[in-house]
């Protein structure tokens, strides 16, 4: 139970991060912020945390948010929409080289730009998750700590920017989106969640990536193609969820950390926003090629995290299945194929893949 470990310390920082995060979320959910409890805690966090005032996301707050929202993402799974998906495989497998030739190009620029080795920069600009580039960096002799900074970085800035260039940008988002018609029962919904995080921890027992969310996803999809069914997720506990993602991006701005690699942050900065334009630029490309929503297509190939990017198409009602399926099969092939790439990559440029 790593996630407890030194629970008595921190617990005063958690309730501080606590009290710093809901009022945030109700602030920014005031000011009509897409994904208002997601966005105002991990801005709020990251500020205090930068202030040099030590902040902790709650012990099992992602878990927890990642169980809910592959409850609630697992209703939009019925036949049509599997069918749909099926469909959609060639712009699916589109979009996830679309990821590798934006990353390659962000490595470029980034290596060019901030003189850190390309080794790094390859790992640091490819939108796979931040723990695994990192295994990866190191294992193949590179810096682990500007991989960290520029994931942590594009992370932020895709939560915050995307959601509002959607909301804001005058994209249609309603007309296609699809709003599972369950009814609630908590008595369900309480047998089923605590299923979920058996299931979660099972799967990340056995080294599977965002268990949490892709078993309750996988499971109950199944459940609600076979025609059983689940019950309806209500939207304050969405919001319990974002505040649980909120808190734990936010808690991962550490002073010292940044302190001690501000003059790469910069450059991760700008390399984010490139890869963030470039797979926007992409994202046009795919829909006009395979006629499909352009809102749709920003967030899937928005180079986010899993779980943010599911939240933030749960939230917006942005074609759900569509996206979740996106992010999961790149999620897929770019943590399993980015080393094979890079080994390919340093091959043909003459470079060592030695660690």
């Amino acid at each position: 139970m790593a996630e407890f470990t030194h629970l008595r310390e921190r617990l005063p920082a958690i309730l501080k991060a606590l009290a710093v995060g809901i009022p945030a979320g109700f602030l920014f959910d005031r000011l009509h912020i897409p994904i208002p409890w997601m966005i105002g805690p991990m801005v709020a966090i990251a500020t205090f945390n930068l202030m040099g005032v030590r902040l902790y996301s709650v012990p099992y707050g992602r878990q927890m948010g990642q169980v809910i929202l592959g409850s609630a993402v697992s209703l939009y799974f019925t036949p049509t929409v599997v069918a749909e998906l099926g469909a959609n495989l060639p712009a699916i497998a589109a979009a996830t080289v679309s990821v590798f030739l934006v990353g390659g190009l962000g490595a470029l620029t980034l290596s060019r730009a901030s003189g850190v080795d390309g080794k790094s920069t390859f790992f640091a600009s490819i939108p796979g998750g931040a723990m695994a580039m990192a295994v990866l960096a190191e294992r193949y002799g590179a810096q682990v700590v500007p991989v960290a900074v520029a994931h942590s970085l594009r992370v932020s800035i895709v939560v915050i920017l995307i959601p509002v260039v959607l909301t804001y940008g005058g994209f249609p988002l309603e007309a296609a989106a699809y709003r599972p018609d369950v009814p609630l029962d908590y008595s369900i919904l309480a047998a089923w969640l605590a299923f979920g995080f058996v299931l979660g921890e099972v799967s990340e027992r056995l080294r599977l990536q965002n268990g949490y969310l892709l078993a309750p996803i996988f499971f109950g999809a199944a459940l609600t193609v076979s025609g059983i069914q689940l019950s309806a997720v209500p939207h304050w506990m969405t919001n319990f969820a974002q505040l649980m993602f909120g808190l734990v991006l936010g808690a991962r701005y550490e002073r010292a950390f940044f302190a001690r690699y501000r003059l790469f942050i910069p450059f991760a900065l700008l390399n984010s926003l490139f890869i963030v334009i470039a797979s926007v630029t992409a994202a046009v490309v795919l829909a006009w090629a395979f006629h499909l929503p352009i809102a749709t297509m920003i967030l899937a190939t928005s180079p986010g995290g899993l779980a943010e990017m599911t939240i933030t198409a749960q939230a917006l009602q942005i074609s759900v299945p569509l996206v979740v399926a996106f992010h999961l099969f790149r999620v897929v092939v770019v943590n399993m194929g980015t080393q094979y790439i890079y080994t390919c990559v340093a091959w043909v440029f003459g470079g060592s893949t030695d660690g």
